[in-house]
Formats: structure tokens, C-alpha cells, sequence
């Protein structure tokens, strides 16, 4: 019954139909008000070690999908395991809204920073997504080492060579290493700003290239509730 709740309910959000009577009934059932925003909450890990919660969906064997108030995330979130990583979307009336923006953050999650906040992060996404990356620095910056890629990502929103080592725990000569080897390898100064959007374009876009896929597969679950399939129950 819950399935079907979550399912329907993700449908509405997608195709923005009318809120049927026996909807609001059925929410009422499960303690949601439709006339509050939600958040999701996108966890990626082992499901089987995941905790169950009452409005909660898999999207596939790696990730699950938590509905939640805003208030509810810190401690929802604080006590889950460090092996998860955590993906959290901005609170809509529109459900699927919140889990797309969750799945997309929850792309760029990394072992420094393994719990995002996608409103965080919204200035440099809207820039990844409106902006094409160049081939070239795409094909330079594909041949940058995790370390060099990950230490440009955390600098990037820092602005600060100190406070990445910080976060790094490394030595700041190492993060200015990298960020050097990262002008050598794509010809482009990180310190520089002009030359950092597309550094960080190329980094957004590289880390969530699957996200297509997921949502593909999110809006496979809205449409199992498609009129027809409706009507054939």
C-alpha cells in the first residue's frame, strides 16, 4: 500500500494532475499534508544496511529515496552511517522536484564531503547544466588523477589554499602542487576565475553524466501509474 502511495504520489508530482479525494485520504493515512513542502533525501550504499522510514522508496540496488519535512533531515542524516553518502534536495510541494535535485548532488558526493546539500551547490550546477564544455578541456582535464580533479572541486568552493590542505588533511604545498598540475595538464589556472568556470564545468558535468540514467529510471516509477494503467485496475 505504501508503494503504491509513494508511486502515485511521484506520478501527481510529474504529469501534475488533480489531487484525487482518496489521495488526500491515503496521505492522511500516512501522515503526509499536502499543504507542506518536502524534501528528499537520496542515500547512496548498501540498501540491506539501510533504515527503513515510513515514506521511502529504491531506486535501484544502490540507492534509496527518503520523503521527508526539512526539520527531520539533521537528524535523519546525522545518524546514518559514514559509508553512506548523501544526496539532499531543496523542499517542494513538488516531491519528484526535490529527488531530482537530490540525485543530481548526490553524484558530486565524495569520501571529504559525503553529505551535500543541493541548494548549496545551485550556482555552480545551474552553470554545469547551461553551460556546453568545451571537448578539449574535457578530453585535458579526463586525464587529471582523482587527488588533482577532487583537490580543484574543494578549492573551487573555498577559494582558499589553506582551508582545502584543511579539509584535504594535507600539507598546502600539496594543494598547490595539484592545482598546478592542473594548469599544466588543461593549460588553465584554477586561481584564475575565467579560467576556473570551465575547470568546474568539466569537473560537474564528468561526476554526474549517469544522472540521465536516474532519472530515467525515477520516471519509469511515476509512469507505472499512467491513466491506462489506471483504469486497468
Amino acid at each position: 500500500m505504501l508503494q503504491k502511495f509513494m508511486t502515485e504520489w511521484l506520478y501527481i508530482s510529474d504529469y501534475d494532475t488533480p489531487v484525487s479525494r482518496e489521495f488526500v485520504g491515503e496521505a492522511n493515512i500516512h501522515g503526509v499534508d499536502l499543504a507542506k513542502q518536502y524534501v528528499a533525501v537520496v542515500v547512496k550504499g548498501e540498501t540491506a544496511t539501510m533504515p527503513e522510514y515510513n515514506l521511502a522508496f529504491d531506486l535501484d540496488k544502490y540507492r534509496r529515496c527518503y520523503i521527508m519535512t526539512d526539520e527531520c533531515v539533521p537528524s535523519f542524516t546525522s545518524a546514518l552511517a559514514d559509508s553512506f553518502s548523501i544526496g539532499i534536495g531543496t523542499a517542494h510541494f513538488d516531491i519528484s522536484a526535490s529527488v531530482n535535485e537530490a540525485l543530481y548532488i548526490n553524484l558530486l558526493t565524495d569520501d571529504i564531503n559525503r553529505v551535500l546539500r543541493y541548494n548549496k551547490f545551485a550556482y555552480l550546477i545551474n552553470i554545469a547544466k547551461t553551460q556546453s564544455a568545451d571537448k578539449n578541456i574535457v578530453a585535458y582535464f579526463s586525464r587529471l588523477d582523482e587527488e588533482a580533479q577532487l583537490t580543484l572541486w574543494i578549492y573551487a568552493n573555498n577559494g582558499a589554499i589553506t582551508e582545502t590542505a584543511a579539509q584535504l588533511h594535507v600539507h598546502p604545498k600539496t594543494v598547490r602542487y595539484r592545482l598546478n598540475k592542473v594548469m599544466a595538464t588543461t593549460g588553465l589556472d584554477p586561481k584564475v576565475g575565467v579560467d576556473l568556470v570551465p575547470l568546474i564545468v568539466s569537473y560537474i558535468q564528468g561526476k554526474t553524466e549517469d544522472y540521465d540514467i536516474l532519472v530515467g529510471e525515477l520516471q519509469s516509477i511515476s509512469d507505472r501509474m499512467l491513466p491506462r494503467d489506471k483504469q486497468a485496475h
